[in-house]
């Protein structure tokens, strides 16, 4: 008698296949995942310095842009301490190094202390490297 269909070994060997693919596509979806949010939140602060040393021109007054590794925070700031602006890092995204005093200050003139923000999630890294003309760019 010829039977169709598969056997019970065959079905096994299957869903074993079956499940080693699936569990590296989510660890890779998982990866791909934190990488985004890194390369967002790294454009969202580069822009958001950009736009600081912007108003510091167009207002004619220093502003700083500060950083808070362990609250996971940036903040734009007015040498008075008001902030104008603050933005928490997403979920998996951190500060791996910052500036000695954590912050970049833009003066008036556009200029700034030079400074390199490098924020990471899992194994990748970026850089936000700021000169002292206070040009902002990635690293």
């Amino acid at each position: 008698m010829h039977r169709r269909g598969f056997t019970g070994i065959e079905m096994v060997v299957a869903l074993a296949i079956t499940a080693i693919v699936a569990g590296t596509a989510v660890s890779a979806l998982g990866s791909f995942a934190a990488t985004f949010r890194l390369a967002t939140t790294v454009r969202t602060l580069a822009q958001t310095m950009r736009e600081t040393r912007a108003r510091a021109l167009a207002e004619g007054l220093p502003l700083e842009v500060r950083f808070d590794a362990d609250a996971r925070i940036w903040r734009v700031t007015t040498t008075s301490g008001t902030v104008r602006r603050w933005d928490p890092l997403p979920p998996s995204v951190r500060f791996v190094a910052l500036p000695a005093r954590a912050r970049i200050r833009f003066d008036a003139t556009g200029e700034a202390e030079n400074g390199t923000i490098t924020v990471g999630a899992r194994a990748a890294v970026r850089r936000i490297v700021v000169n002292q003309r206070g040009r902002v760019r990635l690293g």
